[in-house]
């Protein structure tokens, strides 16, 4: 876990919701596509996302994101989300809709790792409209961020949240799988698109698309720019279904699943218009992302050795956050592990 001149940025999350009981509870991760370290601070991004038919029946937690961090800090993730019949963060909606959640997880004030969660969610059953991710620094003095969640096609805002949470340098997809009271999770069911994705930087940073990596079997089209570096896109993400006939890859088997990544633009240039627009994702676990890289300086919660930290608490022994902040869980979230390979 160190930086490397062509480091693949691996990126992965845990916006899991376990209780205290469950620290001990299996996890599996989807495929991601990551970028990071960058050389200049992200203030903003965009992208959108199309996650697919709901997971029927569904035992576990199934969250699916955009990350931003810089691996001491906070991680920004709008979370689109699968949960048992019951508990669902949208007041319990049943399972055959995602729930829209914009969310942050870091360190409260006293140290301990908390999930704080935006007042508005929403039971989004229009999924094949697609969900606009918006991330943008509204005040670089104080490290403001705010997110927001809208409905593609209608406009509709479906989630946002405002947190003070310092500068950004990586950006990822992520798919993460969490058991619940020993009932394993289900996996998506068809592959899963991010669409016009769009990341600005503080500066130009002409050589931030060396840090790209993906998973096996993550197709994408080039990270170009325009304007030497300063704002960069990425026209198409399409990440693998988790379920592949009638079985997922869990975190054991899914250590084998990662690739490596060609270097150069040809080898990363990927024929995504084979790919179904809306389909849906497969594994990477957290013990197969061994390769993220280093982060600038350890923290107590997080795990030095990544963009995103790692969750070393429960919802009960984190704190509820203050002011504007929500803790909406009874179960906690916890954090982090990059996933991805090297160059």
């Amino acid at each position: 876990m160190h930086f490397q001149s062509t480091t693949l940025a691996a990126v992965l999350a845990s916006a899991s919701a376990a209780t205290a009981a469950n620290l001990g509870k299996r996890d599996s991760w989807g495929q991601a596509f990551s970028l990071g370290p960058a050389k200049q601070q992200i203030i903003s991004t965009t992208t959108t996302i199309y996650p697919g038919e709901p997971i029927p029946n569904q035992g576990g937690y199934l969250f699916a994101y955009l990350g931003i961090s810089n691996g001491t800090g906070d991680l920004i993730q709008s979370i689109v989300g699968s949960y048992p019949d019951g508990a669902s963060e949208c007041s319990g909606d049943p399972s055959t809709s995602w729930c829209i959640s914009s969310e942050v997880y870091g360190l409260a004030s006293n140290g301990y790792p908390n999930q704080w969660v935006g007042d508005q969610t929403t039971a989004e059953t229009d999924y094949a409209d697609g969900i606009i991710f918006n991330y943008t620094l509204t005040d670089a003095s104080t490290y403001t961020w705010t997110q927001s969640m809208t409905n593609a096609k209608t406009g509709v805002l479906l989630s946002s949240y405002t947190k003070n949470s310092g500068p950004m340098l990586g950006w990822g997809t992520a798919l993460e799988c969490d058991d619940y009271n020993g009932v394993a999770c289900s996996g998506t069911i068809a592959s899963q698109t991010f669409s016009n994705s769009t990341i600005t930087l503080a500066a130009a940073d002409p050589s931030f698309t060396d840090t790209m990596g993906a998973g096996a079997d993550v197709t994408h089209t080039d990270m170009v720019t325009t304007d030497g570096g300063l704002t960069w896109t990425i026209a198409e993400i399409v990440i693998p279904a988790m379920q592949s006939g009638s079985s997922s890859t869990s975190s054991a088997a899914a250590s084998s699943t990662v690739a490596t990544v060609a270097a150069s633009s040809a080898a990363s240039q990927t024929t995504v218009a084979k790919v179904a627009p809306i389909s849906f994702v497969t594994s990477v676990s957290k013990s197969a992302a061994a390769s993220s890289f280093a982060a600038p300086t350890a923290v107590a919660g997080f795990n030095g050795t990544g963009i995103f930290p790692t969750g070393s608490g429960s919802g009960a022994a984190s704190p509820s956050g203050t002011g504007s902040a929500q803790r909406h869980h009874q179960h906690g979230h916890h954090g982090h592990q990059g996933h991805g390979t090297k160059f």
